[in-house]
């Protein structure tokens, strides 16, 4: 696709803006899905407008061709949905435990229902699997040995369901291909598909049992046409940053010999790439955009330190492959720090840790051979672990776009509504749970996270 984003920042009362990246109008890669469907037209901005980056506090907002922008807090809203999203697949022989909490009231504390899944392809594991949200599956769901999979809102399986233990479902379910498990407790209606053949071993208990059309989209815009080239926005940044500011050269953190700690005042800054056998500390001063052309790879920890108030929008390119611990952010705010890898290779956090952010790496695998714990969202190709892993929802993220330039009101679908309904193109109240862009749920005319 012909096209050029610029990505800058603007406050909501802002006179200026500053652009953060500018993709050359031939160099860009396919657009994030909901970027074109969430599109504002008439923001007055320019590429080479330069001057409140710094000083604003609004959302960041990125310009497309023909004038078109987006504000980035509703493309947050719409891509991180949910806890966990995968491409393709999940494989993992330990737990997995998803949960929720809203940093706007505070730190997280002890789990809350949400946290939904999403899996374009399998699900396969042979560990506990407690969701706090909803479960939805493009292919099968196999849950092996005395394993249990416990889904506290809705399950959607596009293929089989299968499993030697307990399946438990605290709202419904529907599944489009064969039902295996000896124990199934759906609290509401089982729904299959006609013809399917259903097994339950004279075990387990259902609200109620029908049969009909099963139909689960892919629930995670991992299409050729609808992932973002992250590499394209690193590679124009370069001739456009603030490293004379600090002195940064584009080679300095390429080959860390010892640990280095870096006070980052506002600004974008721009290198080469993240290595060595030293660690690194990213003290962030102010609002930092920091763009790595190459790979993040380090021997020893890497932090990420947010605790003087600064935020950190981290592009690398390449692959994020940490052999020391990870401590990304801040528990209490994961929106803080946004990480976007490029890299088609995997995004290896064994050192451990805690990560706080909301990641988009869709072009990546997620590995791990430590226990890992977020707190936010991933965004993945496919998860491979041998640990387990738990993940803490943020659902602020969800009101990220409540600072954005207002909208026309006009729609083709509920990205272009903040999530919410789109009713014969314009955005509206939900009638039910379909009219919301999923996993979220229709309540009193309002599509929110958690009914519960």
């Amino acid at each position: 696709m012909n096209r050029a984003y610029v990505l800058l920042f603007t406050l909501v009362a802002c006179r200026q803006l500053d652009v953060i990246a500018e993709l050359p109008a031939d160099g860009g890669g396919a657009d994030v899905g909901t970027l074109d469907a969430s599109a504002d037209a008439g923001l007055d901005a320019g590429p080479g407008a330069d001057g409140g980056f710094c000083e604003g506090q609004g959302p960041v907002v990125l310009v497309g061709d023909q004038g078109r922008t987006l504000c980035s807090g509703r493309l947050a809203e719409s891509t991180f949905r949910y806890a966990l999203c995968s491409c393709e697949g999940y494989v993992g022989n330990h737990r997995l435990v998803t949960d929720a909490f809203d940093s706007r009231e505070g730190p997280f504390t002890s789990a809350e229902v949400g946290g939904s899944v999403g899996i374009n392809g399998r699900l396969a594991t042979a560990g506990d699997t407690e969701l706090g949200g909803t479960l939805r599956a493009g292919d099968a769901v196999q849950v092996s040995g005395p394993a249990r999979l416990a889904v506290a809102a809705d399950l959607f399986v596009q293929g089989d369901l299968r499993a030697d233990g307990t399946v438990e479902v605290a709202r419904s379910a529907q599944v489009g291909g064969a039902v295996d498990v000896p124990d199934l407790r759906v609290a509401g209606t089982l729904t299959t598909a006609p013809g399917a053949v259903v097994q339950l071993h004279g075990g387990g208990q259902l609200g109620g049992q029908t049969t009909g059309p099963v139909s689960v989209p892919p629930p995670c815009a991992c299409g050729a046409d609808q992932l973002f080239d992250v590499a394209a926005w690193v590679a124009a940044q370069r001739s456009d940053n603030h490293n004379s500011r600090i002195g940064l050269g584009e080679g300095d953190w390429q080959n860390l010999a010892t640990d280095l700690t870096v006070n980052l005042p506002c600004g974008r800054y721009w290198v080469n790439a993240v290595g060595g056998a030293g660690g690194l500390t990213l003290r962030l001063e102010g609002r930092v955009a920091l763009f790595v052309s190459g790979d993040l790879s380090l021997q020893a920890p890497l932090q990420i330190d947010t605790s003087l108030g600064g935020e950190l929008d981290l592009f690398v390119a390449g692959n994020v492959v940490s052999a020391g611990r990870l401590d990304l952010g801040d528990a209490a705010n994961p929106a803080r720090v946004r990480l976007y890898v490029g890299g088609n290779g995997t995004l290896e956090l064994s050192g451990g840790g805690v990560f706080a952010g909301n990641v988009y790496a869709p072009r990546a695998e997620l590995v791990s051979s430590a226990a890992l714990e977020a707190f936010g969202s991933l965004f993945v190709r496919r998860v491979a672990l041998s640990d387990q892993l738990i993940i803490h929802y943020d659902t602020a993220v969800l009101d990220n776009g409540a600072e954005c330039p207002p909208t026309d009101g006009r729609c083709d679908s509920c990205l272009d509504c903040r999530n919410q309904a789109c009713n014969g193109g314009s955005c509206g109240a939900c009638v039910d749970d379909g009219d919301c862009c999923a996993p979220l749920f229709c309540v009193g005319g309002t599509c929110v996270a958690d009914p519960f």
